[in-house]
């Protein structure tokens, strides 16, 4: 084998190995503020303890929008995903310092084998809201998947769903009567 080609070879290999005890790392992380550990993922389920601000966390999965985590005190519950963040509370921002970094594999976002939830609203600027303007051909394409009620009810006895009375709306955007 040629110089360069076992050159790449070493370097690819020293790449993995610097990144596989990385993806197998458990991720650690620390609550944004006092918050509630479930003993279910459901809002509804009973409460375990309530954690104080910036309690470490180690995070054993997620489903939705709930994280199943460990601490000292906790072996297993469920806290909502917006109520933690990754890193621990003291830790300074990241630099790119590392071999990953270098070669542009440290600042890519992690991927798993699961879906992954998106859960949480980011809101207008006043500069978003002073630029927003009216988009007729995203109406005209929202327009598009609007069915007539017997369509739905179609699609509703197809379903073996249960027929339901919703109020549609007229073109000036007002709620029509229900009819009984």
């Amino acid at each position: 084998m040629s110089n360069p080609k076992r050159a790449i070879l070493i370097r690819l290999f020293a790449v993995l190995l610097f990144a596989i005890p990385a993806a197998d790392a458990a991720e650690t992380g620390y609550t944004l503020r006092a918050t509630e550990v479930k003993d279910k993922p459901f809002l509804d389920a009973a409460t375990v303890v309530t954690l104080p601000e910036k309690t470490q966390v180690e995070i054993v999965t997620r489903q939705g929008a709930w994280m199943q985590i460990k601490t000292r005190e906790v072996k297993s519950g469920w806290v909502r995903m917006l109520s933690v963040r990754l890193g621990n509370p003291d830790q300074k921002p990241q630099t790119s310092g590392n071999l990953l970094s270098a070669i542009g594999i440290g600042n890519r976002p992690r991927t798993t084998s699961s879906s992954t939830v998106t859960t949480g609203v980011r809101g207008f600027s006043e500069e978003d809201l002073a630029k927003a303007a009216p988009n007729p051909a995203e109406v005209e394409k929202m327009k598009g998947f609007a069915v007539t009620p017997g369509e739905a009810g179609s699609f509703a006895s197809a379903g073996k769903l249960a027929a339901q009375e919703v109020a549609y709306f007229d073109d000036d955007g007002k709620p029509l009567k229900v009819k009984k």
